[in-house]
């Protein structure tokens, strides 16, 4: 059992049986579809607990997507972007690609297995473009964790698309890069800063 599936066991046992059902729905019915955020964060970084499982899913299959998780899930609200669904505990996030990240992340999707189901996962450049899109902080902190661990990520092809495509980013990626190779602050030293 890797370091994720022994932290969902311990919190939210029920992510693992929820995650294999929506990803064996999501082939039946041929949807592309991409697994993100936390749950694919975990193969490339030390994990951290997630409540919900991110699905980035075809613009084209969105309604699709809807109807069928609504036959085997509870309906929490459907967006024309963003729909929420539940099982037992955990939250099932379907966002609609369209918008430049996303279609990267759907495009540039990579075989896997998390928690014990084989599916697709974005890359780690697609989830680095995901969370310099997002404005949640824990995103940025995500951001900054990839590129700690992960110093075969190719920064230039990010790059290459932000600039082509989402130029906005640009700053936020230097940012996060200049973060990133200052050393890590632990416990201890923040501690000693404190007295």
């Amino acid at each position: 059992m890797d370091s994720f599936e022994l932290l969902v066991e311990a919190h939210r046992p029920g992510m693992k049986a929820t995650l294999a059902r929506l990803v064996a729905l999501l082939r039946s019915h041929g949807v592309r579809y991409v697994i993100g955020g936390a749950s694919a964060l975990s193969l490339y970084v030390r994990p951290r607990m997630t409540i919900d499982i991110d699905a980035f899913v075809d613009p084209q299959q969105k309604d699709e997507v809807d109807r069928l998780l609504a036959h085997r899930f509870d309906v929490v609200s459907v967006g024309q972007f963003h729909s929420k669904f539940k099982d037992g505990d955990v939250e099932i996030d379907i966002l609609c690609a369209g918008a430049a990240a996303e279609d990267f992340a759907l495009a540039h999707a990579r075989e896997a297995v998390i928690l014990g189901t084989a599916l697709k996962a974005a890359s780690p450049e697609a989830l680095l473009w995901l969370y310099l899109a997002s404005e949640k902080e824990i995103n940025y902190a995500d951001a900054i964790g990839l590129v700690r661990a992960n110093r075969d990520l190719d920064i230039a092809a990010v790059r290459a698309e932000l600039e082509r495509r989402d130029a906005r980013a640009l700053a936020k990626l230097e940012k996060v890069l200049t973060t990133a190779r200052q050393p890590e602050s632990s416990y201890e030293a923040s501690r000693k800063r404190r007295s």
